[in-house]
């Protein structure tokens, strides 16, 4: 368990929903927009430290769970059918299915991370790597809509990705390459 899993989990949550709403703030700041996620209620007592001391616990757990396929920057490895997070990841949002396939993955559902520790890391994802193709009426992940989606593992991914890449594709969204299984497209 990450040094942060020993908080309150209300406290936890808050927080990491705060500093996804950061990273998304300061995305939109880049391209000149104004940002339209909702604002958290922020915990009584998480003041700046305690996020920053988050937002680096939640960092290491991407760096322990994830980074060694996605790597630390998030640009995976095409040649080996891991997908790039940049600019990307952000797209499956736009589909109810496509929010579901990031935590029922493999690297996300056989994950060691606890339930709100996979949906901060996944918050936290979205943020830094790809807060540009989040819808403006983004919701963070919850530990409880990731608890309710986990369990159902795919059995096969591979047609699901290769399904919402064409739907997401349809709707004007580009994807990063995803080289694994691409001799059996659908």
């Amino acid at each position: 368990m990450s040094s942060w899993g020993r908080q309150p989990a209300g406290w936890r949550g808050g927080v990491a929903l705060a500093i996804l709403l950061c990273a998304m703030q300061g995305a939109a700041a880049q391209e000149g927009a104004r940002p339209t996620a909702p604002q958290p209620d922020v915990p009584q007592g998480a003041g700046v430290a305690d996020a920053d001391r988050l937002r680096q616990a939640v960092r290491a757990d991407y760096v322990l769970q994830c980074a060694g396929c996605h790597r630390v920057d998030g640009r995976g490895s095409s040649r080996h059918g891991i997908p790039d997070f940049r600019e990307s990841v952000g797209g499956f949002t736009h589909l109810p299915a496509g929010r579901e396939y990031l935590i029922r993955v493999p690297g996300a559902a056989h994950s060691q991370l606890s339930n709100a520790e996979l949906a901060a890391v996944l918050n936290w994802v979205l943020g830094e790597f790809s807060a540009a193709q989040l819808p403006a009426d983004f919701t963070p992940y919850t530990e409880e809509e990731v608890a309710a989606a986990r369990p159902n593992r795919y059995d096969d991914v591979v047609p699901v990705r290769h399904k919402l890449a064409e739907t997401l594709s349809s709707m004007g969204f580009s994807l990063s390459e995803y080289s694994y299984g691409s001799d059996r497209k659908p």
